[in-house]
């Protein structure tokens, strides 16, 4: 080990603190060698030691992009079409019908992926409501991923994808809304103008937000994403997703993530697969 690994490995706690304070983010010993190559690149790269890089870690804003590259390293969330196919198949029979069904009246629908790494999630989602509705212009249809990883929601909004994130795309899909061109497909401007990308920390108070369109939710799918945050965190992004929803509405996590519906009115089902709904559905 060479003399900046040691420095690096001795202040190690205190970056996995940082991380844990400023994103209510637990770094897994697993990470935790990932953490020290990050970190070296980031003090070859800004010619500072770790323990300068620590302190402007510190002291920048949420925005910074020294933080935004921290983050990208130890967020690096695997994301593909239709991932979980119980799930899929349970929003496209049944839950996203009977949204479509509640508010055919008003004719708008908020769909909010939290934590929606490189937008395949949410393309999704996009993807089973344009086969689902015969009129999709006459709705007011309001699709939003947010993620803490910059990088990712730049890729995400670029909508061009490896062959990784197609595996588990049903052929239909494949053929009607994406052109390939050598081992990359991009998918259509139809499906990447029904959705928008925005920037959020679920550990932060900036949601429920009238402003930034996230309240009065009628699905949130925040998974995989919880197994990252400590328990309390947990408790506190799970009040702040039930704060965000409309009454009735649907949350689906991840089969990894932990459940934890404490000072909330989230009531658990089982259908194919475990989802939650907001009140007494």
């Amino acid at each position: 080990m060479n003399n900046l690994s040691t420095i690096i490995k001795n202040l190690e706690h205190e970056f996995i603190e940082l991380i844990r304070q400023r994103f209510g983010l637990v770094v897994h010993i697993n990470q935790a060698r990932g953490l020290v190559k990050t970190i070296t690149e980031a003090c070859n790269k800004l010619n500072c030691s770790p323990a300068e890089y620590l302190q402007q870690l510190k002291n920048c804003s949420s925005s910074s992009s020294i933080l935004a590259d921290l983050i990208a390293a130890i967020t690096v969330g695997e994301s593909y079409f239709f991932r979980d196919k119980n799930q899929m198949q349970l929003l496209e029979k049944e839950l996203l019908p009977r949204l479509l069904k509640q508010n055919k009246n008003n004719f708008t629908l908020k769909i909010w992926s939290a934590g929606c790494s490189t937008g395949e999630e949410i393309y999704t989602i996009a993807m089973l409501l344009s086969e689902l509705i015969p009129d999709i212009n006459g709705w007011d249809l309001q699709l939003l991923g947010t993620d803490i990883n910059v990088s990712a929601l730049e890729k995400a909004k670029a909508g061009i994808y490896g062959q990784w994130s197609m595996r588990a795309i049903p052929d239909k899909y494949l053929q009607r809304y994406f052109s390939k061109e050598g081992r990359t497909y991009t998918l259509s401007p139809g499906i990447r103008n029904l959705v928008k990308f925005k920037y959020l920390n679920l550990s932060e108070n900036s949601y429920p937000s009238i402003l930034s369109g996230i309240n009065e939710v009628d699905l949130i799918l925040c998974r995989n994403v919880l197994i990252y945050f400590d328990n309390d965190c947990v408790i506190k992004i799970m009040k702040k997703l039930n704060a965000s929803m409309t009454e009735g509405a649907y949350l689906l996590l991840g089969a990894s993530d932990p459940i934890v519906t404490a000072e909330t009115n989230f009531i658990f089902h089982h259908n194919g697969a475990i989802y939650f709904t907001k009140g007494n559905h």
